[in-house]
């Protein structure tokens, strides 16, 4: 093969990845990842989460947590994942509501730090702290300055004598 050949070769694999959008790019998973553990396995049903409560569902499918005795609605940018994930275990999910939902209504899991490794440094960096704050002076109003009435000369009183 001549050289002008690889380069063509070359040149043509290049603009094939290029234009076909198929690239793929492999991201190690980072050391110190933040991880939540929820509730286990249990009836074959476990539940999902948001924000570190177990998420409940309505007769129709509509999802919702518990705070503080309070029912809280999952916003609704991200109900999809919830309900279709309702839609695929409704009847294990009802078996588990009726055995252990109870249980788990007043939990909330908390995010922890998965260990680091030894020889290994965290891929997380620590945020820099905020420089002080900088202070704006005011703008001056463009009002019309208060025009004060001018006194009026005092007329002489005339008294009887």
């Amino acid at each position: 093969m001549t050289r002008r050949m690889i380069i063509g070769l070359l040149l043509i694999a290049t603009a094939g990845l290029v234009f076909s959008s198929c690239l793929v790019v492999a991201r190690p998973r980072p050391v110190g990842a933040v991880v939540v553990v929820g509730p286990p396995l249990e009836y074959g049903y476990q539940p999902l989460l948001y924000d570190g409560y177990v998420v409940y569902y309505t007769d129709d499918g509509i999802p919702f947590y518990w705070a503080s005795s309070a029912r809280i609605w999952v916003p609704i940018q991200f109900r999809t994942r919830y309900i279709s994930h309702w839609r695929s275990h409704r009847p294990a999910y009802f078996k588990w509501h009726k055995h252990r939902g109870h249980h788990y209504r007043s939990r909330h899991y908390k995010s922890h730090r998965r260990p680091v490794k030894r020889g290994h440094k965290p891929s997380i960096k620590p945020k820099k702290s905020r420089s002080k704050p900088v202070i704006v002076p005011k703008k001056k109003s463009k009002s019309k300055p208060v025009i004060k009435p001018k006194k009026k000369k005092d007329k002489p009183v005339i008294r009887p004598k």
